[in-house]
């Protein structure tokens, strides 16, 4: 059962004292007596400074409500790749859904520097717990959520994404471009402490959190660790879950994908789009969705076809999960030759697929058609969790950098574009850096490279 700390939601406004990664973004304090300084100093200080993490990471992860929400990095990866599909007028979004995002695009910096402001927030807990409180168990939870918010920023983002600092005076201190592998360094290195801690403090939750965090960098990181990373996972439980909650109680706290989805009509539930994509109204259970009709979407002219994963403000978004674990192992079964054998992928995969009285999977009868199938089940169970594009981008790599050696034409939304202004898909397989992040930071003038 997950035992996440959910009441630390209530107290989010901490995180307007984390200052964004940029000069010209910094957050706005809407009421500024909700969490005063003495409350965020000193060990008594240290939950209250989590919460804020945890709500800043929220607002990144499963965005925001209201009419100036945050769309977050599951709705936009989502959209991105082949999960939504655009049904609304916004220029600045249907360069996402078509994969081709202009670094002027002001949507994709707000995207850009709330994901950073978790990342910092959630360094600043960290920290905080390492010099005050270092035996606490949420020390483990802030390290983990540190981490996370590494492995979102190198899943989505182009090589280069600059980590800027603020030092114990706030002086903002403009960050280096640093590579994807270097982000996930960055990741391991937090996940391999939180779980010392875990281990330390006698929490096996937050060590499940970390185990799987973990896994899921070293998987992006490259194929050579799929061995390492099913290890890893191997005694993480079915029934685990790590959920970042949302919320009713203000439009901060609102899941990201109801506000935009159900009350605003901004994308609909993909099936099979751009030739490459799942067929996510296909009627299987994992993939529930509710079709309010024609002409229902923002458009005016198009289906608003919802998804059911998220059918409340208040919906809760997993971040972290035993289904995930078993798909890690299942991959690194395929890697080392077990697919038809006993403890093998196809074992794996029909064994959560039982679980859920879903029917079992035919074996595939080559190589190709394995892999398809696996990527295929991570797509159905990780459905709107920001884990598509990472996966899409691990198909794309070369088998020399650690992926599966497929062309990203045969894995992305790609061909004719049929959403609004049509033309055809672009070539992105990744966010770049916003034009305003090297307005701010003269160390950035772009990105490193946007290789898969």
């Amino acid at each position: 059962m997950n035992r996440q700390i959910k009441r630390m939601l209530c107290l989010t406004s901490v995180g307007t004292l984390v200052a964004a990664c940029s000069v010209d973004n910094v957050l706005k304090v809407p009421d500024p007596d909700v969490s005063r300084p003495p409350d965020v100093s000193g060990v008594a200080g240290l939950p209250t400074l989590l919460a804020g993490a945890v709500g800043d990471f929220q607002v990144a992860f499963a965005g925001t409500g209201g009419n100036t929400g945050i769309e977050g990095l599951v709705n936009m990866t989502g959209l991105f790749t082949d999960e939504f599909s655009f049904t609304e007028s916004f220029p600045t979004r249907v360069q996402v859904d078509r994969r081709a995002i202009d670094r002027n695009n002001s949507t994709m910096s707000t995207i850009f520097f709330v994901a950073e402001r978790a990342r910092q927030s959630t360094f600043r807990a960290e920290s905080a717990y390492a010099a005050l409180a270092p035996t606490d168990s949420l020390y483990s939870e802030a390290l983990s959520l540190e981490g996370y918010s590494f492995i979102l920023l190198a899943e989505s983002y182009c090589s280069g994404v600059p980590i800027t600092k603020i030092d114990a005076n706030g002086k903002i201190i403009p960050g280096q471009p640093i590579p994807t592998s270097q982000l996930l360094d960055s990741a391991i290195d937090r996940f391999t402490k939180a779980r010392n801690v875990a281990t330390a403090s006698g929490s096996d939750y937050l060590l499940n959190l970390a185990q799987v965090g973990q896994a899921r960098a070293l998987l992006f990181k490259g194929n050579a660790n799929r061995a390492a990373a099913a290890a890893l996972v191997a005694n993480v439980p079915d029934d685990f879950s790590y959920t970042v909650f949302s919320s009713g109680n203000t439009d901060r706290q609102n899941n990201g994908v109801f506000e935009l989805q159900w009350l605003e009509g901004r994308w609909s539930q993909s099936n099979a789009e751009g030739t490459n994509g799942l067929p996510f109204r296909n009627g299987d259970p994992r993939t529930p969705f509710h079709d309010f009709g024609p002409r229902s979407a923002f458009d005016g002219t198009r289906n608003l076809i919802v998804t059911l994963k998220y059918p409340s403000r208040d919906a809760s978004t997993i971040l972290a999960s035993g289904t995930e674990a078993r798909l890690i192992q299942a991959e690194a079964a395929l890697a080392a030759g077990n697919y038809a054998g006993a403890g093998g992928t196809l074992a794996i995969l029909n064994a959560l697929r039982a679980a859920e009285n879903i029917g079992p999977l035919a074996a595939a009868a080559t190589p190709a058609a394995q892999v398809d199938q696996l990527f295929r089940e991570r797509g159905f169970w990780l459905y709107l969790t920001a884990h598509r594009l990472g996966d899409l981008r691990r198909l794309s790599r070369s088998i020399a950098t650690g992926g599966y050696g497929r062309n990203s034409e045969s894995v992305f939304p790609t061909g004719t574009y049929t959403g609004r202004g049509g033309g055809v898909y672009g070539p992105d397989v990744n966010f770049p850096l916003p034009i305003e992040e090297s307005n701010a930071n003269p160390n950035v003038t772009g990105c490193i490279d946007r290789n898969p």
